[in-house]
């Protein structure tokens, strides 16, 4: 049967274990930090011209409004009007925002556009985030802990062990017969 002094005891162990668990759990933040992860902004601009072609003669093209005029010039050049009407007018738009950049190229001959090219380019400025991640590989370890049988509770044991990657050993106590105990061992198989 235990003690009082007994109960004492183990309550002083367990105590003391939930203390050291506490303050690693405190301190390893403190002494370890984590890197601090860089965020940069840079604007990349894209060196493709992306290109759209129109293939207007394919379509049907419907005249939306004409108008004509009510004067009529007296000085009038035929030949000029014909070498205006069949020669090849090219109007070139450009709009750029901050986003992107569109240049609309319009061919008008006849009358009649002959063909557009709306080429864009974007300009969106992209996010680039470099994370940094250590990882730990530990090979050695210390623990704390009880070893606790289960046919007579009495004979529980708080111990330390300290853990190799070939090897473990350590020291503990043993409450109901009052006398200090040794653990050891080797590896004899690794499992993942």
């Amino acid at each position: 049967m235990l003690k009082t002094s007994d109960y004492i005891v183990i309550g002083g162990m367990v105590l003391l274990l939930l203390l050291c668990g506490y303050v690693g759990y405190t301190v390893y933040p403190k002494m370890n930090q984590c890197p601090e992860h860089t965020l940069d902004t840079l604007y990349v601009y894209d060196t493709i011209q992306h290109n759209i072609p129109d293939t207007i003669p394919y379509y049907i093209i419907k005249r939306d409004t004409v108008i004509y005029r009510d004067t009529v010039f007296t000085d009038v050049d035929t030949a000029n009007i014909l070498k205006d009407y069949f020669a090849m007018h090219i109007y070139t738009r450009e709009w750029m925002d901050t986003l992107l950049k569109v240049t609309l190229l319009d061919t008008i001959t006849q009358n009649k556009p002959q063909g557009n090219t709306f080429t864009y380019q974007l300009l969106k400025p992209q996010t680039n985030v470099t994370n940094v991640t250590n990882i730990y590989n530990y090979t050695r370890y210390v623990t704390a802990g009880l070893d606790i049988p289960l046919k007579d509770v009495r004979y529980a044991n708080v111990e330390v062990l300290y853990m190799a990657p070939k090897w473990y050993g350590g020291i503990g106590y043993n409450i109901y017969l009052k006398t200090p105990t040794l653990k050891a061992g080797v590896v004899i198989k690794k499992l993942k």
